[in-house]
């Protein structure tokens, strides 16, 4: 496999949100995504975990280009379903802990993301073939738009709380 292409730079004239087709892009082309500053929310626990869904959203573009199995999807599935239990519940202790006032919309997203991987189960129980690459989309989107801006918002003022 070709090295990582890099993401687009901060200096170009893209909001963040706007990365989704170029992100997009590399996972159809089977190219990792790799981990980038712009990507950071500059609070170390958070950015950990966030590698940990790029590197799910990695997985899964690297078994659609080599044409897996259900079962790898479903290890896929079940390990996003792990992961956001432990993710979301750490974003939201924080929240709660200080005090950040605009964690409801934030939390219902979060409850969002869990219904939708309930529902990308069901359908791969039910024997979808077209769920892989409807997962990539929505991590896709889901990379571009929650955390590049919904977890941006919550960054300065967690930080300014002393959380690093």
């Amino acid at each position: 496999m070709s090295a990582a292409a890099p993401l687009p730079s901060a200096s170009k004239a893209r909001t963040l949100p706007s990365m989704g087709p170029a992100l997009a892009e590399m996972a159809a082309k089977g190219q990792p995504i790799p981990w980038s500053p712009l990507l950071s929310v500059g609070i170390d626990s958070i950015d950990a975990q966030h590698r940990v869904l790029l590197a799910y959203i990695n997985q899964l573009s690297a078994m659609i280009a080599r044409g897996q199995s259900a079962a790898a999807l479903a290890d896929v599935i079940g390990g996003l379903e792990s992961y956001t239990k432990l993710h979301f519940r750490h974003e939201e202790r924080l929240f709660a802990l200080h005090h950040w006032v605009e964690h409801e919309e934030h939390e219902h997203g979060h409850r969002h993301f869990e219904a939708q991987l309930r529902a990308f189960r069901e359908r791969l129980d039910s024997g979808d073939s077209t769920l892989a690459r409807d997962v990539m989309r929505f991590l896709i989107a889901w990379l571009a738009e929650h955390i590049l801006e919904d977890d941006m918002a919550y960054s300065a003022h967690l930080r300014a709380h002393g959380v690093r």
